[in-house]
């Protein structure tokens, strides 16, 4: 099918937010003041934008840009074009692009869906000026020269996407609620190792195991020390829902594993430094450098690792949240040596060890779907922009 094609530029009005500077002047707590739309007033998920964070006082909005709902927002730096439709007004900053339908012609949810599609995307991300921080600006957007379908077809395209999507957000909906089920296992099982309702007898966590710092070899990059065969632990290979890793992205020569933490499979091990509090368990021997700990040589009679995991993560968790877990910012060896952790029978931990197996291989079924999910989702959106729908 063959869709006149034509310039972003042509169908909608494109300009770059502003900022009122120093920006803390202007703002207030005023309910007269002007909405202040800000990156994090975005939802995960979420393609709209429905309410704001903060306000700005009015005389700030003739440094600024007005935007209102219907008008399409990008991102212009970092995670750019990703677009989100806007149902409130406001003022924008100098990092979002506003993209204003200039008829009616233009259906909101079709091009919610083309603007954030991969190819678009890449076709961006090629023209983005900046080596290291990529950046759009109007003149780019308004440039990019795309196929133009008539409005009932566009109409017709985003209902097949928005059900699309729909699935694709309840496979992602499964793998949240998945995680959640397993802290609240635990909790059921245990309790807040915090406050341990439970009464179960405790224990420090030094004498459970011992408590090592990792190290890494000086200088940085150095050849002698980087790059070689032994796998490094980095707080990037860690994710807040993870349970066992792997190192990917770093490595270390035999010297300098020398010079660093060695560290043996079936470890747990945290970061305190960076995201503090990311816990998991070593699949592979592997080094850590000063931003991890370890709990080496764990007294299995006592204690299993994925339980020692999940009890750490979630002194963590509650603690972060009141003025007395103001430590764990920074933590260091000595507070984690001090620290108290409910102690149940080993047969107790056994079965929230099975639990938590039973938790994983259900959760990579759900992503295995996921994946599967939203390789269909990008093809569907490739044959629906190309017109072979």
């Amino acid at each position: 099918m063959s869709w006149p094609i034509v310039k972003l530029g042509d169908v909608f009005t494109i300009a770059r937010g502003g900022s009122p500077r120093p920006i803390d002047d202007y703002i207030t707590d005023d309910l007269a003041g002007v909405n202040w739309i800000m990156i994090g007033d975005t939802k995960g998920g979420s393609k709209y934008i429905e309410e704001t964070g903060k306000k700005i006082r009015p005389e700030g909005v003739k440094k600024s840009r007005m935007v209102y709902p219907g008008d399409f927002l990008l991102t212009n730096s970092m995670s750019f074009g990703r677009p989100y439709i806007l149902k409130t007004e406001g003022c924008i900053h100098d990092g979002w692009l506003v993209l204003s339908p200039k008829s009616d012609q233009i259906h909101t949810d079709y091009f919610y869906h083309y603007l954030g599609s991969s190819e678009v995307k890449n076709r961006l991300s090629a023209k983005a000026a900046g080596a290291v921080v990529k950046n759009l600006n109007s003149d780019i957007v308004r440039q990019l020269e795309i196929p133009l379908p008539p409005l009932a077809e566009q109409q017709r395209i985003a209902a097949i996407l928005d059900q699309a999507e729909a699935l694709r957000r309840k496979r992602q909906h499964a793998i949240d609620l998945a995680d959640q089920f397993l802290r609240s296992v635990f909790l059921e099982m245990f309790g807040d190792p915090v406050t341990n309702p439970k009464g179960i007898a405790t224990s420090r966590v030094d004498q459970l195991c011992k408590i090592v710092r990792g190290s890494s070899p000086r200088p940085k990059a150095d050849p002698r020390y980087y790059g070689g065969p032994v796998p490094r632990l980095m707080v990037g290979d860690l994710t807040r829902d993870g349970f066992y890793v792997t190192p990917k992205i770093d490595s270390l020569t035999e010297e300098g594993a020398k010079k660093s933490r060695p560290i043996k499979s079936g470890t747990v091990v945290m970061a305190v430094s960076g995201n503090v509090g990311l816990t998991a368990i070593l699949q592979v021997d592997a080094c850590i450098h000063d931003g991890f700990i370890a709990f080496n040589e764990l007294n299995s009679r006592k204690i299993l690792p994925e339980f020692l995991l999940h009890a750490m993560m979630l002194l963590k968790t509650t603690h972060a949240s009141r003025e007395a877990g103001a430590i764990f910012k920074n933590l260091t060896t000595s507070q984690i040596k001090e620290m108290e952790i409910p102690l149940p029978p080993l047969n107790s931990q056994e079965k929230f060890v099975q639990a938590a197996s039973n938790y994983l291989k259900s959760k990579e079924r759900l992503h295995c779907a996921a994946v599967e999910t939203e390789g269909l989702f990008g093809a569907l959106s490739q044959q629906a922009f190309r017109g072979e729908l």
